[in-house]
Parts: C-alpha cells; structure tokens; sequence
C-alpha cells in the first residue's frame, strides 16, 4: 500500500470542530489550535494548523476545507526514529484533545544553502542533536515542503513538530542544560534564516485519528 500524501494547512481563523467538518478526502484529519495557557515568543497570533492526510493522486483544495484564508503546502513527513509512536500511548480519541503540547515551528532555510542541502542537514545533524539535548521532546517529526498548493503560500522549506507529553516537561524539558540550548541554537543557526518563519504552541486535537 502507498504510504498517504501529507498536506500541513495554517487557517488564518479557527477550524470547524467535530467530525462533521473533516472534508471526505481526509484519511486522517488532526487539528493544532493555540494551547489555551501557554505562549512564546513569535507565536503567529490568530491562526490553526491542520495537517491532513490523503490517498495519493487525489485532488487536494485546501480553500474549500474552511471560510478563512488558507496557506497549504504538500509536505514529505519524517518521524524521527527514537521516538515513533504517539507520545501520549494509546491512540487518541477523536474530537478529544490530546494532553501535554506541541511546538509547530515553519523553518526558512539559509539563502546560501539548497533546500536539498537544507534538508540533509535537519535530518542528519540537526535531528540527532534533538535527540540528545532535548529530552522533554517525546515525539519529533519534519515536514518537509514538496510543493505549495495554494497560490500565496509563503516560501517556506518546511515545518516541525515537537510533542511534550506534558505542559511541564515543555517547560523544564526543552533542553537538558545551558550549555545544550546553546549547541542546538548554534547548529539552527548553521543551516535556518533565524526569524524567517514563525511558531505556534498547539493544543493538538484528533478529529479523524
């Protein structure tokens, strides 16, 4: 079986709740609105992240799934392998947020390097430093632009998700100590145009798991 096209929308607006929104081409269908008590610096204001997956081949217009403007871009999804399953055990319950919170940060690349380049490195230095100085990180996944599917769609290389099984361990957990928030902040400098992109801290709610 053909692994699922992943499309990553950000909805300036909110999304329609309940299954009864989730459009008929969406396999999977998972909701990322604003986390009700936490925020951070650069934090897009006003907007959901959908991401939505579906057949291969099949005919994708993000601008229909809602009323509000609508980003989209077709994205190439990679699971760091440390950490594979849901961070919060068993499979979620539709409609029902999910607990803790995640980090969606879009990434711009370095205007010196290829997107190709770009990629390489997120995925073969950048992840496994992830992995070593940010313990409270329990689920770390790359979406990684293949194409935008709506006209204005910013010119961006891809997006981030980085799941904490609690609010606390976002908190306390982002990084192991000083000295590795400083390794991790030098190597997004090595290969990402800082400030270029944007972030939301999400609430992430399953509508069709």
């Amino acid at each position: 079986m053909a692994p699922l096209d992943k499309v990553v929308a950000v909805v300036h607006g909110d999304v329609p709740r309940g299954p009864a929104a989730v459009p008929d081409e969406a396999v999977r269908w998972a909701v990322y609105r604003p986390h009700p008590t936490e925020a951070a610096a650069g934090t897009r204001a006003g907007v959901t992240v959908v991401h939505a997956w579906v057949e291969p081949g099949t005919p994708i217009d993000p601008r229909a799934w809602t009323v509000a403007p609508v980003d989209a871009w077709l994205v190439d999804e990679w699971v760091a392998p440390d950490r594979p399953g849901d961070p919060w055990g068993p499979a979620p319950t539709a409609g029902v947020p999910t607990p803790g919170v995640v980090h969606l940060p879009t990434v711009v690349r370095r205007a010196d390097l290829t997107h190709a380049a770009m990629v390489h490195h997120w995925r073969t230095v950048h992840a496994p430093l992830v992995a070593v100085h940010n313990p409270g990180v329990a689920r770390y996944v790359q979406n990684v632009v293949r194409a935008p599917l709506t006209p204005a769609a910013p010119a961006v290389d891809g997006s981030a998700q980085l799941h904490f099984r609690t609010v606390a361990d976002f908190r306390e957990r982002f990084h192991d100590s000083e000295a590795g928030r400083r390794v991790v902040a030098d190597d997004v400098a090595a290969f990402l145009e800082r400030g270029a992109g944007w972030r939301i801290l999400a609430e992430e709610t399953w509508e069709r798991p």
